[in-house]
């Protein structure tokens, strides 16, 4: 993040207008005080209050950036050749497992 630097008699105009708007104000070690008070401003904060949206984000402009985010569709998706039903490619069938399972649970009980 980059800090633009301002000339002084920006600051300090800037200074005294916050100054009228909200009682006495210190800028801080950026220059010298305008007055001393309770409000003071770091010098680390002042980008910060200077990037402040202008107009709230509508809905319709929020969910225009965002309807990319989508997960993508998977074209890897095939029927199982034993049961049929479908599975990932290169994967297991669910159901074919699960019958697999049971009839080894099945066996190893009668032995």
């Amino acid at each position: 993040m980059s800090i633009i630097a301002r000339p002084f008699a920006l600051t300090r105009q800037w200074a005294q207008i916050q100054t009228v708007r909200f009682g006495s104000l210190s800028i801080g070690s950026s220059g010298e005080n305008v007055t001393r008070s309770t409000f003071e401003v770091p010098v680390w904060l002042e980008p910060f209050l200077w990037a402040a949206p202008k107009k709230k984000t509508s809905h319709s402009k929020k969910r225009m950036r965002a309807s990319n985010k989508g997960l993508p569709t998977k074209e890897n998706v095939v029927g199982c050749p034993g049961c049929g039903n479908s599975k990932l490619l290169h994967h297991l069938c669910k159901h074919c497992y699960g019958d697999i399972k049971q009839k080894t649970k099945d066996s190893l009980a009668q032995a």
